[in-house]
Parts: C-alpha cells; structure tokens; sequence
C-alpha cells in the first residue's frame, strides 16, 4: 500500500512539474500624447497692437509775440499737436518697442535654427566617424583573421612535415636496424 501511494505521489509531481507555466498576459505600453506647440506668428503679435491714425499736425508762425496758423509745412517754424494728437506719438512708439521686441525675438529663433543646423552638421560628421572606424576595425579584423588562418595553415604544413619526418626516420631506424 506504501509502495503505491509513493508510486501516485511521485506521478503526481511529475505531472505538476511538466505542466507549464501560466500564460503572462503582455500589457502594452501607455499611449503618451503631447500637446502640439503652437506656431510662433509675428503676424498675430503685431495684429493686436493697434495702430494710431494717422498725424494732423497744426503748422504755425511764431514771430515775437504774433502766433499764425499757416496751411504749408514750408512756411511754418514750429507744429503745434493737440493732446489726442500727441497720444499718437506714444502709440507709435509704443508700435516701435514692439517691433524691437519682435525683431530680437527673431533673432533668437534664427539663431535657435543655427544651433539645430549646426548641431545636425556636428552628428552627420560623428556618424560618418563612426562607420569609419566601424570600416577600419572590420579591415583590421578580417586582415588579423587572414593571418592567423595562413599562421595556422603554416603551423599544420610544420606539423605535418615533422610527423612524416619521425615516420621516415622510424622506419629508416627500423630498416637499418634488421
């Protein structure tokens, strides 16, 4: 009875043994998204900057103590600007910092595509320094394989001769000694 409960047991933990894993289920990898970075626009930038009328200027003649209001710009020595007029003069300027601001944040983005271009140069050069040596170590490679080949080949040919040598000197030693 012992005999054959160790007999089941022993089939039993073979069975279980043999029996193969559980399958793993693979789980893919989580979908990572990015936000798209919008386009930089200088139109849009310069669009909401509103832009002044344009300037009337008052042209007069001042003479001692007379003030004229004159028509052309030839005759007047001094122009005169009323405030709402003035105030375009700062949006003006206010037009131009922007401009300024525009122009050297372009700057910044040429400069930015340089430093890409350029960065780009110095890993197509690395690249090509890379199969280089990559070319040079298969040469060297294949040029030590040859040689140890032919060393091999030279080693079995002296291998060979000093075995038929020992063979003839035997069976020389062996004739001269009958």
């Amino acid at each position: 009875m012992v005999k054959y409960f160790s007999i089941i047991i022993l089939m039993i933990f073979s069975l279980v043994s043999c029996a193969p894993t559980p399958v793993l289920v693979k789980e893919y990898p989580l979908q990572i998204n990015f936000e798209k970075t919008p386009e930089y626009s200088v139109q849009d930038k310069l669009a909401n900057i509103p832009k002044p009328d344009k300037l009337k200027p008052m042209y007069v003649k001042i003479s001692g103590d007379d003030i004229q209001i004159v028509e052309t710009r030839e005759e007047a020595t001094h122009i005169l600007l009323v405030p709402k007029e003035y105030a375009k003069i700062g949006a003006l300027l206010k037009l131009a910092k922007t401009y300024k601001a525009v122009a050297i944040e372009q700057e910044a983005l040429v400069n930015t595509y340089i430093a890409q271009i350029n960065g780009l140069k110095e890993l197509l050069e690395l690249e090509r320094q890379k199969s280089q040596l990559y070319q040079e170590m298969y040469v060297e490679s294949e040029n030590a394989y040859r040689t140890e080949r032919y060393q091999h080949n030279m080693d079995n040919i002296a291998n060979k001769a000093g075995h038929y040598v020992l063979i003839l000197g035997s069976v020389a030693l062996l004739l001269f000694s009958l």
